[in-house]
C-alpha cells in the first residue's frame, strides 16, 4: 500500500462538512481555521521525520503515539489532549498491520495514524463531504459509531449467510461444500465480535477520563457503549447458531462415518468364516480333502454359499443389517 496515498488533511466547519488542506499548510494551521483531521499512513518511510515535517508533535506525544500498541491505551497529555493507541485483537495472529489506529485529540485537532481505506475512515470521509460529519470535538465518537454502523451492516451479511447454511444443511448437500463456508462465517463473526468489544473497551476507557471537552459528550459515551452491548448481543446469537449448525454438522458426519464403519465390519463378519474355511483348505501339506475328486470345488463353492446365506439371515433376526 502506498503510504502517500493515505495521507490527507481535513479542515472541519463545524458544522458537519470539511474542506481539505495541503498538507504542505498543515504546519501553519491555527485553531481559528477550524477543527484538523489530519491521517498519515503507519507505513511512511520515517514516520517520525515526516511526522515532524507535516504536524509537529510534543516529545511525550511522540513517544506515546509511535509506542507500543497493545490491545487498547489511553493517555491524557498536557491536561486536557487525549492519545488512543488501538490494536484489532487479530492483528497479532494475522500479522495485519492495517488493523491499528493511533490518534492524538483535542478539542481543536485530531491526527490519527491509521490506512485511509478502513471502512470507519471512508464513511467519515464520505459524511464529510455530503456535509453530515462530526464538528470537531465529536471525532473520536464519530470513529466509534461508524464502526459499529459498518458492524451493523454485516450483521445482516452474516445472518443471511448463516440461514443459507442452515437451509443448505437441510437439503443435506455435501458435508464438505456447508464444512468450508461454514468455517469462514464462524470466523467472520468471531473476529467481528473481537473488534466490537475492543471498541466498547476503547469507549469505557475514555468516558473515565478527566478531561473537559469529552465530558461534555459522556452522554453519547454511554449511548455508543449500550449500542455496542447490543451489537455484542446479536453477534453473541449468531455465533451461538453457527456453533449449533457446526455442532450438527459434525454430527452428521460422525453418523456418517459410523455406519460405514458399521458396514464394514458385517462385511467382515460374513467373509470371516469364509475366510477361514478358504484358508485352512488352501495350506500346502498332505491330506487336504477333495484332490482326488472332480466336484470338489463345486462343492466347497455350495458349502460357501449356504454358509454366507445363513449368517445373514441370522444377522438380519437380529436386526443387525
Amino acid at each position: 500500500m502506498d503510504g502517500v496515498e493515505s495521507a490527507f488533511a481535513l479542515l472541519l466547519d463545524r458544522g458537519g462538512g470539511a474542506r481539505p488542506l495541503p498538507l504542505e499548510q498543515v504546519r501553519d494551521w491555527k485553531p481559528s481555521d477550524g477543527a484538523l483531521w489530519l491521517n498519515l499512513s503507519p507505513d511512511l518511510p520515517d514516520l517520525p521525520r515526516v511526522l515532524e515535517q507535516t504536524f509537529p508533535l510534543p516529545p511525550e506525544v511522540r513517544d506515546i503515539l509511535l509506542g507500543e500498541v497493545g490491545r487498547v491505551r489511553t493517555d491524557v497529555v498536557q491536561g486536557d489532549q487525549l492519545i488512543l493507541l488501538m490494536q484489532h485483537p487479530d492483528a497479532v495472529r494475522t500479522g495485519a498491520p492495517t488493523r491499528t489506529l493511533r490518534a492524538w485529540m483535542s478539542s481543536e485537532h485530531c491526527v490519527t495514524l491509521a490506512y485511509a481505506d478502513q471502512p470507519a475512515i471512508v464513511l467519515l470521509r464520505h459524511r464529510l463531504a455530503q456535509g453530515h460529519g462530526p464538528r470537531g470535538a465529536d471525532l473520536f465518537l464519530a470513529f466509534a459509531n461508524a464502526a459499529f454502523e459498518e458492524t451493523a451492516l454485516r450483521l445482516t451479511d452474516f445472518d443471511d449467510a448463516l440461514s443459507d447454511l442452515e437451509g443448505r444443511f437441510e437439503e443435506r448437500l455435501p458435508e464438505d461444500v456447508i464444512a468450508q463456508h461454514l468455517r469462514r462465517l464462524r470466523r467472520g463473526l468471531l473476529e467481528q465480535r473481537r473488534f466490537v468489544s475492543l471498541a466498547r473497551d476503547a469507549i469505557v476507557r475514555v468516558g473515565l477520563l478527566d478531561v473537559a471537552w469529552l465530558a461534555v459528550q459522556e452522554p453519547r459515551m454511554r449511548q455508543s457503549a449500550e449500542r455496542a452491548s447490543s451489537l455484542l448481543k446479536e453477534l453473541d446469537a449468531l455465533v451461538e447458531r453457527a456453533r449449533v449448525l457446526h455442532e450438527d454438522e459434525k454430527a452428521r458426519q460422525d453418523d456418517k462415518s459410523q455406519r460405514i464403519l458399521y458396514l464394514l465390519t458385517i462385511i467382515s463378519g460374513v467373509f470371516l468364516p469364509l475366510s477361514f474355511i478358504t484358508g485352512l483348505l488352501g495350506v500346502n501339506l498332505g491330506g487336504i480333502p477333495g484332490t482326488q475328486w472332480n466336484g470338489a470345488f463345486l462343492l466347497l463353492v455350495l458349502v460357501l454359499i449356504v454358509l454366507a446365506v445363513m449368517e445373514w439371515r441370522a444377522l438380519r433376526r437380529r436386526e443387525l443389517v
